[in-house]
């Protein structure tokens, strides 16, 4: 290995930069003396076979040593595990000292594989370090670095009980007895794979384990044709498959179109129209901050069964601030509730017989 001296690493990438050389095509000869003829230098470092045909391009001189350091450029890349840490002049015998840039150490690539392991796990190195011994330095102590990761990943909570497995999926239509369909399917997963803290490898296992049939198949030719593929990737390939064809406009039609069925309460209302408005706002067919509005509005025109309901809670009072979902959906629960008890009040206690 090439020794280091007293001029440092980032001298020789400065210098580089600025002679416009490639610092992997580049030594540091230190030592030099001003008699030395520049011919002898390149002709002594030609000598080391690994450095091929040398050229001195530039010379700087050390006060300290009363001797010149001297910027090479070589025609083969240098190795550094190959360059020895000094060379003998072939004519006056001096002895100088190489240095040559440093390369990306077993270290550098311990930390970069470690750290890429440890996302795919949903870790990072800082947890890691925060276990490692403080009285010793990041990657000074191997053993260390591996305890503290065997710690990490045993304090984390396995995936397999993060959560439930996901209900069966295969595209069938109309849908098999013990499955869901697309719409049912894709509410469960997205909100699963959005509440938990998991890898994306683990994701990606949970929704292919609840697959099968022809959804099995599009992620069978998703992975082929991208092996990166994400989880999002994977449920948008099989939402375009079986998806509605319909448009962000149709959709919106089909929302303004909805009417309260005969004995469903308003909250069930609710629940249908924002599971449709949802559809409408991916398919681009309203934009968010018109989604209230637009809730409220159809709420109150389809409740056909619940007009004096809509009058207690002063609905179409609030057109002008329109209430969000949760918002709405607690009103109109609690005043069903009120609703409820009333009714209850009303029956007639039954009469009590004396025998």
């Amino acid at each position: 290995m090439a020794t280091k001296s007293n001029v440092s690493q980032p001298n020789l990438a400065n210098w580089c930069r600025g002679e416009g050389l490639d610092q992997a095509h580049a030594i540091l000869v230190i030592g030099v003396s001003e008699e030395e003829e520049i011919s002898t230098v390149e002709e002594t470092l030609e000598q080391v076979k690994t450095l091929g045909k040398v050229r001195v391009r530039g010379k700087m001189f050390d006060a300290n040593n009363q001797t010149l350091t001297m910027l090479c450029e070589c025609r083969e890349e240098v190795d550094p595990t190959k360059v020895p840490p000094e060379v003998i002049s072939f004519k006056e015998g001096s002895k100088w000292k190489i240095v040559v840039a440093e390369q990306e150490t077993n270290s550098d690539l311990f930390t970069e594989k470690l750290d890429r392991f440890l996302r795919d796990e949903g870790k990072t190195l800082e947890d890691v370090k925060r276990l490692c011994d403080p009285s010793t330095s990041w990657n000074s102590n191997p053993e260390s670095i591996i305890r503290a990761v065997g710690d990490v990943l045993q304090s984390k909570p396995h995936e397999s009980n993060l959560y439930r497995r996901f209900r069966i999926f295969s595209g069938v239509h109309p849908t098999p007895p013990g499955e869901d369909n697309l719409d049912s399917w894709l509410e469960q997963v997205k909100f699963m794979t959005d509440e938990y803290e998991c890898s994306d490898k683990e994701k990606r296992r949970r929704i292919i384990e609840s697959l099968k049939g022809p959804a099995l198949e599009i992620i069978q030719a998703v992975r082929m044709s991208n092996p990166m593929a994400n989880h999002m990737d994977y449920l948008q390939a099989l939402e375009s498959t079986f998806g509605t064809s319909e448009s962000g406009e149709e959709l919106y039609l089909t929302f303004r179109a909805m009417h309260q069925r005969q004995g469903e309460c308003l909250s069930n209302f609710l629940l249908r129209l924002e599971r449709s408005l949802n559809k409408v706002v991916q398919k681009g067919g309203l934009q968010v901050d018109e989604v209230n509005k637009a809730r409220l509005e159809q709420l109150i025109k389809g409740a056909t069964e619940s007009d004096f309901m809509l009058l207690q809670l002063g609905l179409r009072d609030k057109r002008s601030d329109p209430p969000t979902f949760l918002s709405l959906l607690k009103e109109i629960r609690e005043e069903e509730e009120r609703e409820a008890a009333r009714q209850k009040l009303k029956k007639p206690a039954q009469r009590q017989h004396v025998h």
